[in-house]
């Protein structure tokens, strides 16, 4: 439920005051390391998105995944045993709005925030906001959302996969 909570946060921003965030691309490596296969749903999906798409490498070729994507925007959803690992990218951004209460906020870098049974990762690179939010069913039990350590390794792993110019 969280997972389509953020979901709809995200499409709002798209079509709320605002414009489309500039990617840097200079400082991107497009020569992608031989990869594994990637599910065929992934890779036709993030063929639109004009955005560095970034997975982390254990879960480039799981199939157990839902992808949402336009040209703006993506969200990778891997679905792991008791959790969900939600990796998302986003170049909209929105003014500041007096009557709305919009900002645009900078998220901190490599910083794990654990809130409401979640663990959460937000970052910026190439100019883009990207997150992990890992969602557990047992957040008390489940070590990876009470521990920094599981998303922490993820971002580490982080691998380029697609995104357009």
């Amino acid at each position: 439920m969280r997972i389509i909570i953020l979901l709809t946060i995200s499409i709002y921003t798209i079509f709320a005051d605002g414009g489309l965030l500039k990617v840097d691309w200079s400082n991107i490596s497009t020569t992608k390391e031989k990869l594994r296969v990637i599910p065929k749903e992934l890779k036709d999906k993030i063929k639109v998105v004009t955005l560095p798409v970034y997975i982390p490498n254990y879960y480039i070729s799981s199939k157990n995944i839902k992808v949402v994507a336009d040209r703006n925007f993506y969200a990778i959803t891997v679905f792991l045993k008791n959790a969900r690992l939600l990796v998302r990218g986003d170049r909209t951004y929105q003014i500041e709005d007096k009557k709305h209460q919009f900002k645009i906020v900078k998220p901190s870098e490599d910083r794990v925030i654990h809130a409401e049974g979640m663990a959460t990762i937000d970052f910026y690179r190439h100019n883009i906001d990207y997150s992990m939010v890992l969602e557990c069913d047992n957040p008390d039990i489940d070590r990876r959302c009470r521990e920094d350590s599981f998303l922490e390794d993820l971002y580490r792993r982080l691998t380029f996969i697609g995104g357009t110019r």
